[in-house]
């Protein structure tokens, strides 16, 4: 029988939820990365990792990458959790910084997903504060008129907090999932 491992980090917690839907979906479990470490990864058909995203990349992949080789590769499906639209430009962003540095020419053929996350900017501090204050900053100087409504949802999204996090969200990844365990 194939088996499927949700390996994940999250902050705040709508990666973790993500996590927990697509196991339940799938029948496996999810797993913290932190006591995935140990873990006999070839054991395991698909392998999907999630992780919520932070300056265009998802935190944690590159602890998580550790853990692979090709073979791995080659069953595994990513997605990241962030609150900016899905648009090309920002999937691209997203995987070069997290998948880019270890298949830049994704000859593994992995799979990534860019699902919607929760914002609640009352509950951010420290350094992520910082960082969505430059965000912002860096919105609104650099906005043209043809990018001007992007950044302007998301200057409202940072300054409000959204809830983008739906069960819906991750059915096209639990049907790729599906096709791994086939």
């Amino acid at each position: 029988m194939k088996k499927s491992i949700v390996i994940y980090t999250s902050k705040r917690g709508s990666t973790k939820q993500y996590a927990e839907w697509i196991a339940e979906d799938l029948g496996c479990e999810a797993v913290p990365l932190s006591d995935a470490k140990g873990t006999d990864l070839y054991s395991y058909d698909c392998i999907i990792y999630g992780g919520w995203i932070r300056g265009s990349g998802i935190v944690d992949f590159d602890k998580f990458a550790k853990m692979l080789d090709d073979e791995l590769m080659k069953r595994l499906i990513v997605f990241g959790v962030g609150f900016a639209d899905e648009t090309a430009e920002n999937y691209a962003q997203v995987w070069g910084y997290s998948l880019g540095k270890i298949d830049p020419k994704n000859e593994n053929r992995v799979l990534m997903y860019i699902l919607g996350g929760r914002y609640d900017p009352e509950s951010v501090t420290g350094l992520d504060k910082f960082l969505m204050k430059t965000m912002r900053a860096v919105l609104l100087s650099g906005s043209t008129k043809d990018v001007k409504s992007q950044a302007n949802m998301m200057k409202d999204r940072i300054d409000n907090g959204c809830d983008l996090v739906r069960r819906e969200n991750i059915t096209s990844l639990v049907k790729d999932a599906r096709k791994k365990l086939l």
